[in-house]
């Protein structure tokens, strides 16, 4: 697994979403200056959130949670949008694992 941190700029309740189906990884977009540099499939522990809780009673995260429920749902979902962070700035994050899920 890279070491790499990846701050989470659209995309937490997919994230979230994943997490709560047991899933490991998501795909995601690398973005700098507003351009992807890289598509590809990272891993929910090298992610930090800009939100500290996700509402399961919102319907844009029931929509995402029951498309990751199949494999065919999981394909029609749209990537995560991620940046690189600095360690430092991470520690100020909430680490995905720990965004609560609340109703």
């Amino acid at each position: 697994m890279s070491d790499e941190i990846y701050f989470i700029a659209a995309g937490v309740r997919r994230a979230v979403a994943a997490r709560e189906r047991g899933l490991r990884v998501i795909p995601a977009k690398l973005i700098e200056d507003g351009n992807t540099i890289r598509q590809w499939v990272v891993s929910l522990d090298q992610l930090v959130s800009p939100k500290d809780r996700v509402s399961r009673s919102d319907p844009r995260y029931q929509r995402v949670f029951a498309l990751l429920a199949t494999p065919a749902g999981r394909m029609r979902m749209p990537d995560i949008e991620v940046e690189h962070v600095s360690t430092e700035r991470a520690a100020l994050l909430m680490k995905l694992s720990d965004v609560l899920l609340e109703l």
